[in-house]
C-alpha cells in the first residue's frame, strides 16, 4: 500500500447564512486546491460529504455535484469518479483509501452542508434532545461527573472557539454562562449541546507531496455502528502509534458529555476519568493534549455532511504550524473521531491518525 498526503484543505466561515450548499462547496474546494497548487484538472476524482438538508430528497447533493462544475470539477466527459455521501468522515475514508490503495494520485473530498429553516428549533430537536439527555445522565452515573464539569468543556471548546475565525462560537464564556443557558434536557444546556449551522470543508489528498510540510495519513478507520474503543484500537495499530503519542485531537462533541466520554473511548485516560482532564486544564489549549483546538461541534456547529472532512481541516493546519492562536506548540500527531449517519440508516464512527512530515 501506499502512502497518501493532505496537501491542501481549507474551510467557510460556519453559521447560519443564507448559502447553498453548492456555494459552500464551490468555495471551500476551490481554495483547497488553491492552497495544495493543484488545478481543477489534476483531480482524478471527487468524494463528497452532503447528508442532504432540503426539502427535496437528493436535491443538495444534486446542488453541490452541479456546484462543483463551477470550480472546474467534473468537465472530463464522466471519465472522473464521483462518490456522493451522507457524512463526510465516510467521504474522506473513500478519498483516503483511493490515494492510499493506488487507484488515485490526487482526489478531492469536500463536506458540504445548509441549515434548513427551522432545523435548530426547539420543537425540531426534542427528541434528539431527550436522547442525548439520557446519554450524558448515563455518562454522568458512570464517571461521577458532575454538571459543573460538563460546563467546564463545553466552556473550553467556546472559547478555542472564539479564537477560530471560521466558528461561530457563543464566544469566550465562562462555565456559569454555560450553566445559566437555558435547559434543553437535564443536565444538558444550549451552551452544551452543538447547534446546528451551514458551512463546507474541503481536503486535497496526494500519494506525493510537491511540499515537505503536508502531513501524512497514517490511519483512517470507519466502522459500522461499532464503538469508539474498538476503532480506536484498531486506527492505533494500523498507524504505530498509541493514545500517548497524540499531541492534538478533534473529537465528537455534540455534547459536552460526548467528548468526555470520547477522552476515556480513545484511550487518553481511563475509564471514569475524563472529567479529571477537564478539571486540570489537561485538554485544553496550552494543556498536555488539547482536544478540539477548533471549537469542535460546539462552537462550528453539527453537520453530519462536513465536521468529519473539517476536524482533518484543523489537524492539517496544527501539524504544518497554520493555526495561529490556536497553535499546539511542537504538534506531530494528530487524531480526529467524528459519528455520522451511515448511507442505510446505521451510525458510522471514524478515527483517522495523522503525522506531522
Amino acid at each position: 500500500m501506499g502512502d497518501a498526503f493532505v496537501v491542501g484543505s481549507a474551510m467557510t466561515r460556519f453559521g447560519r447564512g443564507k448559502r447553498t450548499p453548492a456555494d459552500l462547496a464551490h468555495e471551500a474546494a476551490t481554495a483547497a486546491l488553491a492552497a495544495a497548487g493543484r488545478e481543477a484538472r489534476d483531480v482524478a476524482a471527487v468524494y463528497v460529504g452532503c447528508r442532504g438538508t432540503g426539502s427535496v430528497p437528493g436535491a443538495d447533493a444534486l446542488s453541490v455535484r452541479l456546484g462543483l462544475r463551477r470550480s472546474g470539477l467534473g468537465r472530463d466527459g464522466g471519465r472522473r469518479t464521483e462518490d456522493v455521501s451522507a457524512s463526510g468522515a465516510r467521504a474522506f475514508h473513500l478519498a483516503w483509501r483511493a490515494v492510499e490503495s493506488g487507484l488515485h494520485d490526487l482526489v478531492l473530498c469536500v463536506g458540504t452542508e445548509r441549515l434548513r429553516a427551522g432545523a435548530d428549533s426547539d420543537d425540531d430537536r426534542s427528541a434528539q434532545h431527550q436522547q442525548r439527555g439520557d446519554a450524558a445522565r448515563r455518562y454522568m452515573a458512570a464517571s461521577g461527573a458532575t454538571v459543573e464539569q460538563l460546563a467546564r468543556a463545553a466552556a473550553k471548546n467556546h472559547r478555542q472557539g472564539a479564537r477560530n475565525p471560521a466558528a461561530c462560537s457563543a464566544g469566550d464564556v465562562s462555565p456559569r454562562a454555560v450553566l445559566d443557558s437555558d435547559v434543553v434536557a437535564w443536565p444538558l444546556t444550549r451552551l452544551m449541546v452543538a447547534p446546528r449551522t451551514s458551512g463546507a470543508a474541503a481536503v486535497v489528498l496526494a500519494s506525493r507531496p510537491r511540499a515537505h510540510l503536508a502531513p501524512r495519513v497514517l490511519a483512517s478507520v470507519l466502522t459500522r455502528d461499532g464503538d469508539a474503543a474498538r476503532a480506536a484500537q484498531l486506527a492505533y495499530s494500523a498507524a504505530g502509534v498509541g493514545p500517548d503519542d497524540v499531541d492534538c485531537a478533534e473529537v465528537h462533541d455534540d455534547t459536552a458529555a460526548a467528548e468526555l466520554a470520547a477522552y476515556e473511548a480513545l484511550r487518553f485516560v481511563a475509564l471514569g476519568q475524563g472529567p479529571e482532564l477537564v478539571e486540570t486544564g489537561f485538554t485544553a489549549l496550552g494543556g498536555v493534549l488539547p482536544v478540539n483546538t477548533s471549537g469542535g461541534l460546539l462552537s462550528l456547529g453539527e453537520l453530519d455532511g462536513t465536521s468529519g472532512i473539517a476536524q482533518v481541516c484543523e489537524l492539517a493546519g496544527q501539524l504544518t504550524a497554520r493555526a495561529g492562536a490556536r497553535q499546539v506548540p511542537s504538534a506531530r500527531v494528530a487524531l480526529a473521531h467524528s459519528r455520522a449517519p451511515g448511507e442505510d440508516g446505521g451510525r458510522l464512527l471514524a478515527v483517522t491518525v495523522l503525522r506531522a512530515a
